[in-house]
């Protein structure tokens, strides 16, 4: 599992760097739509792991050689890396981000969408706007994955 905390355009820029080698070695192009879907949990990433575990373990062995992406809430970010550890999740194709104060992390989840480095970004949100969703759409489409916001009641 790779862990960044990415500070504004320097952090993602490196992001980008680091995996460009596994874009230009393994490109290849979505067989299917490139969308983002929306799920809304109960409780915080840890409480839903009934839900999640089996998501994030079906997309974390993608035999895609892209990256599954996390980019984390600020407020959940420490307990959640720490469920993510001792989930058994296959973690060696798993990359998680988390935003800094120079970039929110609804910029940072279009930016991993577009770099297209990534089969799938997940990203814990706290609203999502149809704006908003347009620009994660494209930015999806450009970078040919998908993406999945998962927002809270409890951050609603």
């Amino acid at each position: 599992m790779v862990i960044c905390f990415c500070s504004g355009e320097s952090g993602m820029q490196a992001v980008n760097n680091f995996h460009q080698q596994d874009v230009n070695q393994y490109s290849s192009t979505c067989d299917e739509l490139s969308s983002i879907n929306e799920m809304i949990i109960g409780g915080r990433p840890w409480q839903a792991a009934r839900f999640l575990k089996p998501l994030l373990s079906e997309l974390a062995d993608e035999t895609k050689h892209r990256w599954l992406t996390l980019v984390l809430s600020d407020e959940d970010a420490p307990e959640t890396v720490k469920w993510l550890k001792s989930s058994g999740i296959n973690n060696s194709r798993v990359q998680v981000l988390n935003h800094s104060a120079n970039m929110d992390s609804l910029e940072l989840t279009r930016k991993a969408l577009a770099a297209g480095t990534s089969h799938t970004v997940v990203s814990w949100v706290k609203q999502l706007d149809q704006p908003t969703l347009q620009q994660l759409e494209l930015a999806a489409k450009n970078g040919q994955c998908h993406g999945l916001a998962i927002s809270s009641r409890l951050q609603a």
